[in-house]
């Protein structure tokens, strides 16, 4: 099992243990857990009750949470555009490289680094950098994915997504875009802002072939029964005995 190591350089973040960075299960949004459950009658015998699978049972929903970890807002963050001097300024109630003055806890990145090259329907008005007072130890040949949270909906900014590899720039920092309709936003501290996926580099090719019967049925079929043949308590969960 790959172990992977957020080293953190402020003594004050790291006793702040509830804003280190935590599996992604913790953050499963409130609107897919309050999803419900629904019943429809069986197309064969109308007195059982079939449930109808949801979002809450697909496994592209479920599964994404069991890997990755959640990076939060350690502090406060407040960004704002004042228009009569054309400037975009930040702040946050804490500093947490007081003791790295040639760090700090935002950065704005230039306009022509990558804002001016964007789409008009990109929406994005300045792109900002939170960075924080920690590094990575990965094991040798892994590297990280940065994505967004899964589901957790807002219009105010969006992480950046990306690949790092932490070892060649190994500390933990996210690049973000402000889209908002506003001139200011405030993310609060403990906001969950990305997810880190680690993954083993490794070289893979493709191909496509055509559908062969012969060679193909076992991957085509191999589970189906498997999966649709029981009468499992998931599938007819309300028996009604109208005896």
């Amino acid at each position: 099992m790959a172990k992977i190591t957020y080293i953190i350089t402020n003594e004050v973040y790291f006793e702040a243990k509830e804003l280190h960075p935590q599996p992604l299960k913790n953050f499963i949004p409130d609107w897919l857990k309050k999803v419900p459950n629904t019943f429809s009658p069986d197309s064969i015998v109308p007195s059982w009750s079939r449930k109808m699978r949801n979002v809450r049972a697909c496994p592209s929903f479920v599964d994404i949470y069991k890997e990755g970890h959640v990076l939060l807002a350690p502090t406060d963050i407040k960004i704002w555009y004042e228009k009569e001097n054309d400037i975009w300024y930040w702040r946050t109630p804490y500093d947490l490289f007081i003791d790295e003055p040639e760090a700090s806890n935002i950065t704005i990145h230039e306009d022509e680094q990558m804002k001016n090259h964007l789409p008009s329907a990109a929406k994005t008005k300045l792109i900002f950098k939170v960075n924080y007072p920690m590094f990575m130890n990965v094991p040798r040949g892994y590297g990280i994915r940065v994505l967004p949270v899964p589901y957790h909906y807002q219009n105010d900014w969006r992480v950046t997504t990306g690949v790092f590899t932490p070892s060649n720039v190994s500390q933990a920092n996210l690049l973000f875009e402000f889209i908002s309709d506003k001139d200011e936003i405030l993310i609060k501290q403990g906001t969950p802002l990305a997810v880190h996926l680690p993954y083993k580099k490794e070289k893979h090719s493709i191909s496509t072939e055509l559908y062969n019967p012969k060679k193909h049925n076992k991957l085509k079929y191999k589970n189906v029964l498997l999966i649709n043949g029981r009468f499992h308590s998931s599938y007819l969960r309300n028996i009604r005995d109208n005896d």
